[in-house]
């Protein structure tokens, strides 16, 4: 049986100062590293790196200079969204730091030379990576989704990074590995639990991911990412065709929608008191 909830908890997360936290560079002032100070693992392939926070994006001479600058500030402001210098949650941000994770931006050609090269290293199993972007793949939206008017692939890839954080901080609500409240509201947005991905979803499931490379873990991911860009207004018609483009996976296009129709979701990223991001990065990091 799927569970009912009365009453969600409420969390307080740790809180941060500005003395606490090493503050990065402001929007156009990244500064940009040919090697990583630490993980001389990295240095073999990788010759851009920029710290974010203490979490390193990194990438090749190769790349835009002005797509991974774009990738950092998003990174920046999914840590830090209400732009005041201090990381909205510093036990997530502590989270990612520790467990070295890195947000890369290349070409699947250099994703495997660099695996080539890594393995047998420290950084085989010493470094997180999520997710990556792909210059020549993904779309950009440089300055914006709002100022572009189309998707910006950075909002899933790097959110993606940054979900680890809060799984591994509190894994009793948002880990996607069950239980937890975010398996328990996805296990109702799907139509029930399935452990694989099923052949057909329910009538009823609002959230119908149908690939099978894509398990468990990997579906509940995805739908943190959905619901997170509905709930910050990421997916509004009137800035993309991102929702009617993805409505055959996910079809909750606004906060309000999310709030009507996806209940359980929607009062864990706004009633728990945990401060996720609630505006669209940009790009523009202040």
């Amino acid at each position: 049986p799927l569970p009912i909830y009365t009453q969600l908890p409420t969390y307080t997360p740790a809180e941060a100062t500005a003395s606490s936290i090493d503050q990065p560079p402001t929007s156009s002032m990244f500064e940009v590293l040919s090697k990583h100070p630490k993980l001389n693992c990295l240095n073999t392939t990788m010759d851009i790196f920029i710290d974010v926070f203490g979490v390193w994006v990194i990438s090749t001479k190769s790349a835009p200079e002005n797509y991974v600058l774009h990738t950092a500030n998003v990174l920046a402001e999914f840590i830090d969204n209400d732009s005041d210098g201090i990381p909205d949650d510093v036990d997530v941000l502590k989270h990612l730091v520790e467990d070295n994770y890195v947000v890369p931006v290349w070409t699947t050609s250099e994703r495997s030379d660099f695996w080539k090269t890594a393995r047998g290293t420290y950084c085989e199993d010493n470094i997180g990576m999520a997710a990556s972007m792909y210059y020549d793949e993904d779309q950009w939206a440089l300055g914006g989704i709002k100022k572009k008017g189309t998707w910006d692939t950075n909002l899933e890839e790097v959110w993606h990074v940054v979900t680890r954080g809060w799984s591994g901080t509190y894994p009793e609500v948002f880990s996607v590995e069950k239980p937890s409240l975010l398996t328990d509201a996805m296990d109702v947005a799907r139509g029930g639990y399935f452990k694989k991905v099923p052949s057909k979803y329910p009538p009823e499931a609002w959230y119908k991911y149908y690939d099978e490379s894509c398990e468990y873990e990997c579906q509940a991911s995805e739908y943190i990412y959905w619901a997170l860009m509905a709930n910050i207004g990421a997916l509004d018609p009137e800035l993309t065709g991102k929702c009617a483009d993805s409505a055959d996976e996910w079809n909750i296009c606004t906060a309000d929608d999310l709030g009507y129709k996806d209940i359980l979701i929607s009062e864990l990223l706004n009633d728990m008191g945990f401060k996720l991001p609630t505006r669209i990065p940009d790009g523009s990091y202040r």
